[in-house]
């Protein structure tokens, strides 16, 4: 958690962690004469900044939350627990669909590449045409290829993508 205010006109950097500090407003009030308090009170503006990152928030602010309203440290928590068990339930499914997707594509890329074959060869033995037969062979092993290096292109940038996000997230 970082935190800021303006001081004396300049914007101060905080501690990351919280101690009894006199606040600047008083520390300034404190040096204006009591027939301008009012208006220097009515001036006065503390900006304060806190940030964190994840679903669970820093103890303190949960801290705070629980005396605001009791039980609403352990909503918090139990919020996390169903947002990460949800996460990890739909990557499961992810993954296997994806597992699946393949086996399939690699069933139906043979049974593909098997009936090329079978009809290349019935038609150098039936009809004779063995320059035919050669051609749709090279052609039909040639997309073959093709499609095989596409596909390993489109997944290693998959790959490079999804580590990319997870540096960016820590």
């Amino acid at each position: 958690m970082s935190e800021k205010t303006i001081q004396d006109g300049r914007l101060v950097a905080g501690n990351n962690h919280t101690e009894e500090q006199e606040s600047p407003d008083k520390v300034i009030l404190d040096a204006v004469p009591e027939s301008r308090k009012k208006d220097v009170k009515d001036a006065l503006t503390i900006i304060r900044e806190e940030m964190y990152s994840g679903p669970i928030p820093p103890p303190e602010s949960l801290a705070r939350y629980e005396e605001i309203l009791p039980g609403s440290a352990d909503r918090i928590l139990k919020m996390a627990e169903k947002q990460q068990e949800h996460r990890m339930t739909l990557e499961t499914k992810v993954v296997g669909s994806q597992t699946v997707q393949s086996k399939r594509g690699q069933v139906f890329g043979f049974i593909i590449v098997f009936l090329c074959v079978a009809v290349a060869i019935f038609f150098a033995v039936k009809f004779r045409m063995t320059t035919f037969a050669a051609s749709f062979l090279s052609v039909t092993m040639v997309v073959v290829v093709g499609l095989f290096l596409t596909g390993r292109n489109v997944m290693k940038k998959d790959l490079e993508s999804k580590s990319r996000d997870q540096r960016k997230d820590k």
